[in-house]
């Protein structure tokens, strides 16, 4: 059978139509912000430096961290996601592994609950990276839903 003019037509719109309804895959999910200098007390005030940038995707409930740092005091000791609501400390959540340097690169991925993707979504985790010279803490940033982001 030879298609024609409106057959066509008629044949491609039906054929975007079932496109259009079909069952998309989620989109991935973006978070990130900036790594700042972050005192855990007043003696370290002087002494926290350094900056950074951290990404991370969520592809269902699998999450990818991508962190970038430099200038820091000492190098890097420890690295770890902490469950806070935004400007607050809270718990350790899970680790992630970080090269001993000044500057660096992290890349992890962690599986998460349905309660650890909500509370994700709900801009409630911090990527912290501690060094030899400021052990509780040198560099801290939030893991933001991207459209809260300033551009």
């Amino acid at each position: 059978m030879r298609l024609t003019g409106p057959a066509i037509v008629l044949a491609c719109l039906a054929a975007v139509t079932l496109r259009a309804g079909a069952p998309q895959p989620a989109a991935e999910e973006r978070f990130g912000g900036r790594l700042s200098r972050m005192p855990v007390d007043l003696v370290t005030t002087h002494t926290v430096s350094g900056s950074g940038e951290v990404g991370a995707a969520l592809d269902g409930s699998e999450l990818t961290i991508v962190a970038t740092f430099e200038g820091m005091s000492s190098p890097a000791t420890a690295a770890h996601v902490h469950r806070a609501p935004r400007a607050r400390r809270g718990p350790v959540a899970f680790g992630v592994d970080v090269p001993p340097a000044a500057a660096g690169r992290i890349e992890a991925t962690v599986p998460l609950t349905d309660e650890q993707v909500a509370a994700l979504r709900r801009g409630h985790y911090y990527l912290q990276i501690h060094t030899e010279g400021n052990a509780g803490g040198e560099l801290r940033g939030w893991l933001l839903p991207r459209q809260e982001l300033a551009p």
